[in-house]
């Protein structure tokens, strides 16, 4: 009977405890759904901000290409002389390799680069540019078929228009442009031109909508689709000007789309993405910290052990919530290749400066002279290295907190409480610093101590800093450049002329010695056999694009699928990541045998993927 007692008391016990135990992990359990609700909504809107950065960006990237096509034709318009039927030359293929044709228009006659004979007096941008002004027509197909942009600008002679200068590029080029503006693995941007067409798609598997010339609106014109009516609706958004993110609903499920204007031309920059790529993204940090947790034993000890666990894994989750909202604001508010403060932080600054009150403000507006030269002369990698001096040189001279890059070479420093004498004197040091590293900068100010119109103090800057720019050059600015360019192109061919004659000796074991950068798809090679040299140049130079007309035309049908693969550099960057050094034994159609091996070059890092491809003949 006592021991009966005894169990009864126990059994009573155990269930309490039980009970206790539900009733604590239903209440931990609904805390971790309120929390879990509230952080997810949380690093949404930090993402769809994120989504909203990354559409300005491209165009930001887009404007800086529009506006780099205008000058470059206007110079070459410029430097022109027409003279009635005579043969228009085509730049260099070093100097401007991405032009495809070149056209003098007179009232009365033209004549083309590569002797094409098509009436083009009527488009619209060469009417433009008979009237004054420089123009930008397309891309569009034109009449061979060819997706194309066209650049025009008129010929000047005695301060009378004699004719116009117009200059095609590959209309495709915006597509390679806006390629990495895109979020997670389903995402993807795309830009319609002013009448709703698309003109470019970050996704090479939807260049159909390029090809077909895709117009939302014209497709509701023969269908009701509400589908393409809430696209539609959203497009027509950004080509009234407005910036902002809405929603439709496609396969099932709802996707973000972020869209902004691009000014100059009237076309409209979107960006999207699926609403399961953001919770996944979202609720990662806390599936992981769930699947961490232990297993519980139903006593006193494991369950005071659980309470602190469940603790600790809710300050871990706030402190991986803080990492991640740290992470996005840097990626929206920071450049990416220089670290200092981007254009979405530049905005910002302007509200904050216009409710500010200080003694004075000076806007220094500042252009990095020569960025083009040294990107056709050097390469990308040393234009950036460019940029980054000019970043680390503009921090030691202010501070990192007043520095912004508003554009491609372009930067604005706002100084609060110093003397104009003061001004000058730091604007000074950092020209003297940067040409002591053979660097040259464009420098406008614009001081006050009253009046303080932020967006109008910023014009006058930059104007002042045009007219810097033009006194540089009158004063044989890009001679002395290109002079400092030609002694590092020297060095570096010189270092170049021993690795030839060493490979010249192995020629018929090596077919091929190439320096391909993963990041930009680009090459430098050593030793080139002629038909892959045409390839390239068929390819506009884009390495992967040569590759693939390599794997059609010279490999077997049995080995090129698996060649194909190579010509995917996100492929090859994976394999090298996993330390795996790529390779490939193949056959030719003339039957040689071949084996491609990839290794990673002596400065390969996440910043810069260069890697070497040996072709080698294992006969």
């Amino acid at each position: 009977m006592k021991r009966n007692e005894r169990v009864k008391p126990a059994g009573l016990g155990i269930r309490i405890g039980v009970v206790f135990f539900i009733a604590l992990g239903m209440l931990v359990l609904a805390a971790y759904i309120v929390i879990a609700r509230n952080v997810q909504s949380m690093l949404t809107d930090y993402t769809l901000q994120l989504l909203q950065s990354m559409a300005e960006q491209g165009v930001t990237t887009v404007e800086y290409e529009l506006r780099a096509g205008r000058n470059e034709i206007e110079e070459l318009a410029d430097s022109f002389f027409g003279q009635g039927e005579k043969k228009i030359t085509v730049p260099s293929d070093e100097s401007h390799p991405d032009i495809m044709r070149m056209s003098y228009i007179t009232e009365n006659q033209g004549a083309a680069s590569d002797g094409r004979r098509h009436n083009i007096l009527e488009r619209a941008d060469i009417v433009k540019a008979f009237s004054g002004e420089s123009s930008i027509y397309g891309p569009y197909f034109n009449e061979d078929n060819e997706y194309v942009i066209c650049y025009s600008a008129p010929v000047i002679q005695d301060g009378k228009i004699v004719g116009v200068l117009s200059m095609e590029k590959d209309g495709y080029y915006f597509c390679a442009l806006i390629e990495s503006i895109q979020f997670m693995s389903t995402g993807e941007s795309y830009i319609i031109n002013a009448e709703g067409t698309d003109i470019a798609v970050s996704n090479q598997e939807h260049i159909e909508w390029v090809n077909e010339r895709y117009n939302a609106k014209r497709v509701l014109e023969t269908e009701n689709d509400p589908v393409t009516r809430s696209i539609m609706e959203l497009e027509q958004k950004g080509l009234n000007g407005e910036t902002g993110i809405g929603t439709y609903h496609w396969n099932d499920g709802l996707c973000y789309l972020a869209y902004a204007p691009i000014p100059s031309v009237d076309w409209v920059m979107l960006a999207g993405v699926r609403e399961e790529e953001l919770a996944a993204m979202t609720q990662s940090a806390l599936y992981a910290s769930i699947t961490k947790s232990p297993v519980f034993n139903v006593c006193i000890l494991i369950f005071l052990m659980l309470t602190g666990i469940n603790i600790y894994w809710i300050v871990s989750s706030f402190k991986k919530t803080i990492a991640i909202n740290t992470r996005l604001n840097t990626i929206a508010n920071y450049d990416t290749l220089t670290g200092t403060l981007n254009r979405n932080s530049f905005h910002a600054t302007l509200d904050a400066l216009s409710n500010g009150q200080y003694r004075s403000l000076a806007c220094i507006y500042i252009d990095a002279n020569g960025l083009h030269e040294i990107n056709n002369h050097l390469g990308h990698q040393a234009g950036d290295n460019m940029l980054k001096t000019v970043v680390e040189v503009l921090w030691r001279v202010f501070s990192s907190e007043d520095v912004y890059r508003i554009g491609g070479d372009e930067f604005v420093v706002f100084c609060q409480n110093q003397s104009e004498q003061e001004i000058n004197g730091k604007c000074e040091k950092a020209r003297k610093d940067l040409k002591e590293q053979n660097y040259d900068i464009s420098i406008g100010i614009e001081w006050r101590d009253s009046n303080f119109n932020i967006k109008t103090m910023v014009n006058l800057a930059e104007e002042s800093m045009k007219i810097d720019k033009q006194r540089y050059y009158q004063a044989n600015g890009r001679e002395r450049q290109i002079r400092v360019l030609d002694q590092k192109l020297e060095k570096m061919v010189r270092e170049k002329q021993d690795a030839d004659a060493f490979l010249s000796i192995l020629a018929s074991e090596f077919k091929g010695v190439y320096f391909v950068d993963l990041g930009n798809d680009t090459i430098r090679h050593l030793f080139i056999p002629g038909y892959f040299e045409k390839m390239l140049k068929e390819s506009g130079d884009v390495f992967s694009k040569a590759l693939t007309l390599y794997a059609k035309r010279n490999v077997t049908s049995r080995f090129r699928q698996e060649f194909l693969k190579f010509c995917d550099l996100g492929f090859v960057e994976r394999q090298l990541d996993e330390e795996a050094g790529p390779e490939l034994v193949y056959q030719k159609t003339d039957g040689e045998w071949m084996k491609l091996q990839i290794l990673k070059f002596n400065t390969y890092n996440k910043n810069c993927r260069e890697t070497l491809w040996i072709f080698t003949n294992t006969a």
